[in-house]
């Protein structure tokens, strides 16, 4: 949700007639995030998100991530709906990029503090994420579409030779622990259709506290239900000092297993599960520092958060 793609007001009311969505009347960038750029679009039929997805977002994996966010609403996972075009597409050039147009959610996310760390996730933010994450895997179970995960733990090491600069420590350390996962990796546990990053950015909660819906389906794709869980634990179970917070991880698998029960060798695989979800933000925070170009407007998230988290759960394992 980077701004790599700057439009003016008349590009965007041009891009609007490729729709029935009435006149612009406002619109803003969104600056939060580090893949697409992004804008808020209110026009005289209400608001929506306009997506441009920039050179990180294989173009070839849209239709997969349209249909996906489409398959979920209609099982009841608010999320943001696809718009159709005038043409009968979801996807539509704007500027030499594919785009898309969704439907806006209420509510709001979870802000962070200045340093990154958040102070506001409570124990029943936690306990509505597990019961969200849980419906979304067994809603996706007749989902007739799939992706592979280019984030997987096993294909982290693609990513890793891509960063340079590393201490020689650092890299050791790094390495060690992709030896570990390629080690004690398992592929045979359910597996299906997952968000893959259910950060406290990509979720909308009301005024009540009740999550209002569930957005950025970009990272979506096919792997281990207890990957996703365990991507969604690194995110929302630590405090302000990037301590482990026992109570919002009871929280989370309470919400979750009120919905689905994790197999006793799921259960044993999480302690796993939880050391390649931090591997893969540590690679990608760090990959993203030195990767991602200082024209925009985007801030770069602290991969020091997710180290510690590596060490932290690589110490239970």
């Amino acid at each position: 949700m980077a701004i790599y793609t700057k439009l003016t007001r008349q590009e965007i009311e041009d891009h609007l007639t490729n729709y029935k969505l009435g006149t612009l009347i406002n619109f803003k960038e969104i600056i939060e995030g580090i893949d697409n750029t992004n804008l808020l679009i209110e026009t005289t039929q209400g608001r929506f998100i306009l997506t441009i997805f920039e050179s990180r977002i294989d173009k070839n994996s849209l239709p997969f991530f349209i249909n996906f966010k489409i398959h979920l609403a209609q099982k009841g996972i608010c999320c943001p709906i696809p718009i159709v075009a005038n043409s009968g597409a979801s996807i539509v050039d704007l500027k030499g990029k594919k785009s898309t147009i969704v439907t806006f959610l209420k509510g709001a996310s979870l802000k962070a503090r200045e340093d990154g760390y958040y102070d506001n996730i409570t124990t029943n933010h936690c306990y509505e994420i597990g019961k969200v994450l849980a419906r979304l895997h067994l809603a996706t179970a007749d989902f007739n579409m799939s992706r592979e995960n280019e984030l997987n733990p096993l294909v982290l090491r693609n990513l890793f030779n891509k960063i340079q600069y590393l201490h020689r420590n650092l890299r050791a350390e790094i390495l060690e622990n992709l030896d570990f996962l390629e080690k004690n990796w398992q592929s045979n546990l359910p597996s299906g259709a997952s968000h893959l990053d259910l950060f406290p950015d990509n979720v909308f909660f009301d005024q009540e506290g009740k999550m209002s819906g569930v957005i950025d389906f970009y990272f979506a794709a096919n792997d281990l239900l207890i990957y996703d869980f365990a991507i969604a634990v690194n995110a929302w179970c630590f405090d302000e000092r990037n301590n482990f917070d026992q109570q919002k991880f009871d929280e989370i698998l309470r919400g979750y297993e009120e919905v689905r029960k994790f197999s006793a060798e799921e259960k044993e695989f999480l302690k796993i599960a939880l050391v390649g979800a931090a591997m893969r933000f540590l690679l990608t925070r760090l990959h993203d520092m030195f990767a991602v170009s200082t024209e925009t407007l985007v801030k770069i998230k602290n991969p020091k958060e997710y180290l510690a988290k590596l060490r932290f759960f690589k110490s239970k394992s």
